[in-house]
């Protein structure tokens, strides 16, 4: 079972707990559920979840719907069996189940509440995200603070783009909560900006860029793309220093301005800033291969041959997997009549270097992509991933 499912399944876990527990109370409690017997006292109930908790969810399957053959009014054992569907990838079973206790006479409001929060995520699951959002919203007019529900409902709104109904969402789930994801809103902001740009309208990209910015002064794609904006209405100066900032906020992610700052410093007569670009990158972290790549490149157009040999040694080292090293050191070793020995230094570099592609991985679920994703394919997470940096099998000598 993967990180995201085990995750999926605590939360699972503590949603048919607290249902079944309120269950449990109003019985004890003498309330009106009280006609409702015999589903805590369910040896095969209380054995399907304990085969739940240890993960086992075709044997939990198989004693839960024993218990519900035993008690056909226990709605939470319903609850919990169609969610395992849900989770085993049988979708139109879970439909179904989660269907057929909406058709129960006598539903209370939290119980009606319950089975649709279910449904809208068998919906989404399923890929029908029309009909999830709508169920999610008859949810939230029943309980309008239910946070599983503006959770699913903000991620469906991700899934079909729809940016600014997700900061709507966004804005409702913070007032359930004490601390507000502004991260997540900088994120959102940076994507409505995206799809102004796309659909021309620069003003309103512009104030959704600097918008972003506001909520996390951290985040590297605002900076970029109200930086490609300033840059396309030819406003040169105010690019690069949105580029610069983002330097300053995030030296990690400096690479991503490399190629807008040498293109454009030129441009505004202040090229002799690349080499301190670059020079402070690699100042900030020894092993930024890419700050190498980049001047040693810059030294290479100079006729700087032996430095340019030297710093991308330095990059082989630092991450022998990255393509574009070995491409430029070819590049290099052919432009300028190479020495054996010198050919022999590269190799006995790169020989015992693990190699491999993917490099980034997502924190939250492991999967892997060759470039820097901010969300997650896979888990939908946010602002995830980072670069796994592999050295050579053997210490590499200079």
């Amino acid at each position: 079972m993967s990180p995201n499912e085990q995750i999926l399944l605590v939360a699972l876990l503590a949603f048919v707990g607290g249902v079944a527990l309120g269950q449990l109370w109003a019985r004890l409690a003498g309330g009106k559920q009280q006609a409702r017997k015999g589903v805590g006292e369910s040896l095969a109930y209380i054995l399907g979840l304990d085969l739940l908790a240890s993960r086992q969810i075709d044997r939990a399957i198989s004693e839960l719907a024993r218990a519900a053959r035993s008690d056909t009014e226990a709605i939470e054992i319903y609850l919990i069996l169609g969610n395992l569907f849900r989770e085993k990838g049988q979708l139109e079973r879970a439909i179904q189940i989660h269907q057929s206790i909406l058709h129960r006479p006598g539903l209370t409001t939290q119980e009606k509440a319950h089975a649709l929060l279910c449904l809208g995520v068998d919906f989404k699951r399923a890929g029908f995200r029309d009909r999830a959002a709508d169920t999610l919203q008859e949810v939230l007019r029943l309980d309008p603070k239910n946070s599983y529900a503006l959770l699913h409902l903000l991620r469906t709104h991700e899934e079909e783009q729809n940016w600014e109904q997700a900061l709507a969402v966004l804005q409702k789930l913070d007032a359930t909560t004490d601390e507000p994801n502004t991260t997540l809103a900088a994120f959102l902001h940076d994507r409505a900006g995206e799809a102004a740009v796309a659909r021309g309208e620069e003003k309103r990209a512009a104030r959704s860029f600097e918008t972003a910015i506001q909520y996390d002064r951290t985040l590297a794609p605002p900076y970029l793309h109200l930086g490609d904006l300033l840059e396309r209405r030819g406003a040169l100066s105010e690019a690069v220093a949105q580029w610069e900032t983002l330097v300053h906020e995030r030296p990690e992610h400096a690479y991503l301005t490399f190629e807008r700052l040498r293109r454009i410093y030129p441009m505004i007569g202040e090229e002799q800033k690349l080499d301190r670009l670059y020079q402070e990158a690699i100042a900030t972290d020894r092993k930024d291969w890419r700050a190498h790549l980049a001047l040693s490149r810059r030294r290479s157009h100079e006729g700087k041959r032996e430095e340019a040999f030297r710093l991308l040694e330095e990059a082989v080292a630092n991450n022998p997997h990255a393509i574009d090293v070995h491409l430029e050191f070819w590049n290099l070793l052919l432009a300028n009549g190479a020495s054996p020995d010198r050919v022999r230094r590269y190799m006995d570099r790169v020989r015992d270097a693990v190699f491999f592609l993917d490099p980034h991985v997502c924190v939250t679920c492991h999967y892997r992509a060759n470039g820097i994703l901010w969300r997650c394919p896979h888990c939908q997470e946010w602002n995830t991933f980072v670069e796994e940096r592999l050295a050579s099998r053997r210490p590499l000598t200079g």
